[in-house]
């Protein structure tokens, strides 16, 4: 071979090599920048949870505020607590973390803000007992407060103005129309259910009641008199029917308990193991069974505090809701589960305790449980 013909192909091997380093240089950068887009993208929800913008060049420092006014309800400052085993920084610290259960704030690699208020880049947040950030109603010292969804403390939610939609004797054919309703509306209700009917409807509307936020109420499998029945059959037709709650409801039977005609002892109400409700709004929707009339009954006596009693077996119930909940929202009401009813004028409810309303009537009257009934 002459030595021009092996000249050039030493030139062209080499210009080959170049070539094919500067093509994995470029696909090294590439990944880089994929690496570093899809991190910041899986980062930037908890950016923004601590205040900072992804539109900001630079990085702002949050101002964190605590006192020193610790109070054991929870009504004063935070305290700082140590991390328990089960929870670990997953963020920059101090800073917003995040699990399964909830937001909560880290002082330092070693504490957590809990049981207390904490102001974060002048906004007001409240942390509970285990040191997770408070959403929705919640009670504080003997006081109900409303906090967004991101945790911030809403001073303009007025408490006198919450409502609690029940709904008893279901599921049944209409219970997804009235579901629909409540959906389109962004609210929530209680439903009482007997458990003969969680056989036929609970696999197409329990966990949307869930989905929903909506409290799920055990009412009995077949609503006999349980008072007249006795212990022994109230027990098996509540045990029944919180077994079929629970093949809805990953394995948990209900929440709360509705006794049949509204019948029962305090020995029974305690037996239950959970708060149990009543209702201080009939409107005797069962016995109408007529839209306008129902309609009527809520909306010509409605009051702040009020548990409402409606049924959603009945067609002209659900149809009602389409007037009646709307208005209610128009009014200014705040429509919540009854437990969000009781946080929302400073309860925390107590099992074995039966709960009538929290209009300014039953507050004034102290008729709110049956502790002195």
């Amino acid at each position: 071979m002459d030595k021009e013909k092996l000249r050039k192909i030493v030139e062209r091997n080499r210009r080959r090599t170049m070539f094919q380093n500067c093509m994995k240089v470029v696909v090294c950068v590439l990944v880089t920048l994929v690496l570093v887009t899809v991190g910041w993208k899986a980062a930037e929800p908890f950016a923004k949870k601590g205040g900072i913008s992804t539109d900001d060049k630079t990085l702002p420092v949050i101002q964190v505020q605590a006192g020193t006014n610790t109070q054991a309800d929870g009504s004063g400052d935070a305290s700082k607590e140590l991390i328990p085993d089960d929870k670990s920084p997953v963020n920059e610290i101090p800073g917003w973390q995040a699990d399964g259960n909830g937001w909560w704030y880290a002082a330092d690699s070693k504490t957590l803000y809990s049981n207390g208020w904490l102001t974060i880049d002048g906004q007001r947040y409240h942390f509970g007992s285990s040191g997770y950030m408070d959403t929705g109603w919640t009670p504080i010292g003997g006081k109900g407060y409303y906090f967004q969804d991101n945790g911030i403390y809403d001073p303009n939610r007025d408490p006198k103005k919450v409502i609690a939609l029940t709904f008893d004797d279901g599921p049944g054919p209409y219970t997804n129309t009235l579901l629909d309703i409540l959906q389109q509306n962004h609210v929530k209700a209680t439903f009482f259910m007997q458990g003969v009917n969680v056989k036929r409807y609970g696999a197409d509307t329990i966990p949307r009641m869930v989905q929903l936020g909506c409290m799920l109420g055990n009412h009995s499998y077949d609503h006999p008199d349980l008072l007249a029945a006795g212990p022994e059959v109230a027990k098996q037709q509540i045990d029944q029917t919180d077994q079929l709650i629970a093949q809805y409801n990953n394995g948990a039977g209900a929440d709360v308990i509705r006794f049949p005609y509204g019948k029962f002892t305090k020995e029974m109400s305690q037996a239950t193991g959970r708060s149990c409700w009543f209702w201080d709004l009939d409107t005797r929707d069962w016995e109408t069974k007529n839209t306008d009339a129902t309609i009527s009954a809520v909306l010509d006596h409605v009051n702040g505090g009020d548990i409402i009693l409606l049924h959603d077996i009945h067609e002209t119930t659900v149809a009602a809701c389409q007037t009646i909940i709307p208005e209610l929202i128009n009014r200014g009401y705040d429509l919540v589960t009854v437990r969000e009813l009781a946080a929302s004028r400073g309860y925390e409810t107590e099992a074995g305790v039966t709960y009538y309303g929290f209009t300014d009537r039953d507050l004034t009257k102290d008729t709110v449980t049956d502790k002195n009934r």
